[in-house]
């Protein structure tokens, strides 16, 4: 039986964890995950971690079908006593890992590094915001009503795909056609909506939603006062 090894907190699952499992128990036929105890998640990640228990942590990798044991260790030597332990043939690690020591590897028959997929990390899910960007003005010159004569700020759409990028959620913001009509959502989405959002597809802004009117957020940019220079300017 070929027994493969990964570790790590697994505290709250991801994407890129499930496919980090399917790639190392088709390495082999048994693989065993070993967790950081909740003791040892806060010594390394700070008070707030982790998010879920190490009872629940154990309980969500067991149930899930490419993982065959779970254990937890407390200490550094107790990692290593479980990889010595098992003697796996193979051990799996983040390719971040690669060129520094891996703890216990010299237990292992082979060693080998996995990509990170995509931007997918625990820390990342932690620190979502939903942002929440006004258009004319922010994103693109403001042309007072001739919407079609806008140009794309380009560094400022960079600093908005970064953060989409980062797992983020991004909001545009607009008011075009609501004065005109009134604050008709309606009648301003019909003669607006679809200029709105091809212009934003040819300038390549990422983004979740297009909103006419203002929707709830956790940080909102625009361009009423200095808010959206202090933002752009200081690296959010």
């Amino acid at each position: 039986m070929k027994k493969v090894w990964i570790n790590g907190c697994f505290d709250i699952v991801h994407r890129g964890h499930i496919e980090l499992f399917q790639y190392a128990k088709e390495l082999g036929d048994y693989l065993v995950v070993g967790i950081d105890s909740d003791k040892r998640v806060k010594q390394m990640k700070g008070s707030s971690r982790p998010i879920n228990n190490q009872n629940d942590r154990k309980y969500f990798l067991e149930s899930i079908q490419y993982i065959d044991k779970v254990v937890i260790f407390e200490k550094e030597q107790d990692l290593v006593s479980s990889i010595k332990l098992y003697s796996p043939d193979v051990m799996v690690i983040g390719s971040d890992y690669k060129g520094k020591k891996v703890i216990g590897s010299e237990y292992a028959k082979k060693l080998l590094f996995f990509d990170r997929v995509g931007g997918y990390s625990t820390t990342n899910l932690i620190d979502k915001k939903t942002y929440v960007f006004d258009l004319d003005g922010t994103l693109c010159t403001n042309t007072y009503g001739d919407y079609n004569k806008a140009k794309p700020i380009k560094e400022r759409i960079n600093i908005v795909n970064d953060l989409y990028n980062k797992g983020n959620e991004i909001i545009i913001l607009t008011a075009r056609g609501m004065g005109r009509f009134k604050n008709s959502k309606a009648l301003a989405m019909a003669e607006f909506y679809e200029l709105t959002r091809n212009q934003l597809n040819e300038w390549g802004v990422k983004y979740n939603q297009l909103f006419l009117g203002k929707p709830a957020g956790d940080i909102y940019i625009d361009d009423k006062g200095e808010k959206d220079e202090d933002f752009f300017n200081t690296g959010n």
